[in-house]
Order: C-alpha cells, then sequence, then structure tokens
C-alpha cells in the first residue's frame, strides 16, 4: 500500500501557543491532502535563535511531555487522523539547568507512542547544543507504523552514519529526521550530500524535514531508497509531500542488496 508522507516546513515563532496552532493547521492540511504522516520540524514548540540560544531561555519554554504542546499535537493527530512527528524542548527534571531536545512520535489514534532525546549535540560551526540540553542517553529502537518499519535520529546526527545503520540492522523502512539545521558555509552542501547518502546506505526512504527562517536553512529533502528527490522545499515555508511505496523498496533492495552483504565480522574489534 502506498502511503503519503507530509514534511511541513516552517518557523518556530516564540510563543509554543501559536506553534502549536500552526502545527494543528499544518496537520489538517496535511491530512485533507491525504497523508497518514507528517513531520514537522526539530524543536519547533518554541523558537531557539542566536539572540536566545541558552539554558536559562529553553529551560523557561520547556515542558513535560503531559505539557500542552504535546497534548495539543495528540488532539490535533486524532482528529485528523494522521500519525505526527514533531520537535520539542522537555524539561529535564533530573538535571537542573537543561533541557532535552526531544522528539514524540504520536499515531493516529493521538497515543504518544515514543518519544527520543537528541544523543549527539550539536559543538560545532560555533554552537554549543551541550550547554543548553542534556544529551539522551539511548539511540531511537525502530518502530512499527501501518506503513512500514520507522527509524529515526535528529539534524546534527545526519553526520554520524553509525546511528542510522544501527537501526537499519534491526530493519528500518524510512527514516524520519526533524531539523534545525543552521545555516553557514559549506552547511547546504553537506545537508544535500548528507540527507541523500543516509538514504542510499541503507535503502530506505528518508524523510528531513527542515525548520526555515531565522538562522535555519529550509530546504527539506525528501528522499527514495535510491537516492531520487521526491520532493525538495525552498528557503521560505513550504508543505512537501512524497509517496512512500513499499514496491519501490523492494526493486531498490533487490537493485542493490548492499546491506545483505556486510561482513561485520571484519568489523569488529579484537
Amino acid at each position: 500500500m502506498i502511503t503519503r508522507i507530509a514534511v511541513a516546513q516552517l518557523a518556530s515563532q516564540a510563543d509554543p501557543e501559536q506553534n502549536l496552532a500552526r502545527a494543528s493547521v499544518a496537520i489538517r492540511q496535511a491530512a485533507d491532502a491525504g497523508a497518514q504522516l507528517i513531520i514537522l520540524p526539530e524543536i519547533f514548540m518554541a523558537l531557539l535563535a542566536k539572540e536566545n540560544f541558552n539554558a536559562v531561555y529553553a529551560r523557561g519554554v520547556s515542558q513535560p511531555l503531559d505539557g500542552s504542546y504535546v497534548s495539543g499535537l495528540r488532539q490535533a493527530a486524532a482528529q485528523a487522523n494522521i500519525w505526527v512527528v514533531s520537535g520539542m524542548l522537555e524539561t529535564a527534571h533530573r538535571v537542573a539547568n537543561r533541557t532535552y531536545n526531544t522528539t514524540v512520535v504520536i499515531d493516529s489514534s493521538g497515543s504518544l507512542l515514543a518519544f527520543y532525546r537528541k544523543t549527539h549535540l550539536y559543538d560545532a560551526f560555533g554552537f554549543r547544543e551541550s550547554e543548553v540540553f542534556a544529551a539522551g542517553e539511548q539511540l531511537f529502537t525502530p518502530l512499527e507504523t501501518p506503513f512500514g518499519r520507522m527509524g529515526l535520529f535528529v539534524c546534527y546526527e545526519l553526520r554520524f552514519p553509525e546511528i542510522a545503520r544501527y537501526q537499519a540492522e534491526q530493519g528500518v523502512d524510512f527514516f524520519v529526521m526533524p531539523s534545525a539545521w543552521v545555516v553557514g558555509t559549506l552547511k547546504e552542501m553537506h545537508w544535500q550530500h548528507l540527507v541523500k547518502a543516509r538514504a542510499i546506505e541503507n535503502t530506505a526512504y528518508m524523510f528531513a524535514c527542515d525548520q526555515v527562517g531565522h538562522n535555519y536553512l529550509g530546504r527539506s529533502l525528501l528522499i527514495d531508497p535510491l537516492g531520487v528527490v521526491l520532493a525538495e522545499g525552498t528557503e521560505d515555508e513550504c508543505m512537501l509531500y512524497a509517496d512512500l511505496d513499499p514496491r519501490r523498496l523492494d526493486i531498490a533492495r533487490q537493485t542493490l542488496p548492499a546491506l545483505t552483504h556486510r561482513r561485520p565480522d571484519l568489523f569488529a574489534r579484537s
């Protein structure tokens, strides 16, 4: 069965309630367009820009998993009968001066099925996420969905191919990647090459949803298992759609059975 996937390339605002309202509109729009899953950007719940990228601000706007943002997403998902993936700022109760950069997965009945706390923090290109976020301690476990087995990682984790491969070894048909990719020298080139590479090397669909506006790139990418670009965002807000076709997945893996040719015994350390 072919599944339509939606990516909502949006710009966060300072007010979490305003972001929830905009997310709810996008969720309804995606459902009306026939999508069964919508992906929202990393940390979409609240705006973190250069001028407020600090632990005190992030902690002040963070919410628990049962707070108004996630609760609102769950209600919107149930009303629209669509799966939702979104980034948020989660209050880290055990770490007094940090938050978690968390992604939630909500099914079409409004149930919170999974949450993932970003494990690899962006201490690069002049940013220090480790001064703002507490790192998660567990990689995402691939999740069964009605449209295939889903893997998930977030933004900077694109640069660590072992994260995607760890999940692919457990069986993944598609990856979702909420992002807030910061603009900068060579950053757009890195984004485009790495998103395609993760799809090709794991023969899996790759749906990368990036924030836009402020200091974020946009240019969201929806890639098929052989690296074909199915949809690509501009530098402005937009909704993107692509079909996840299991027949295309089978063809890709028959044409390029690289995952079955791996020799992990050669990779083991002595």
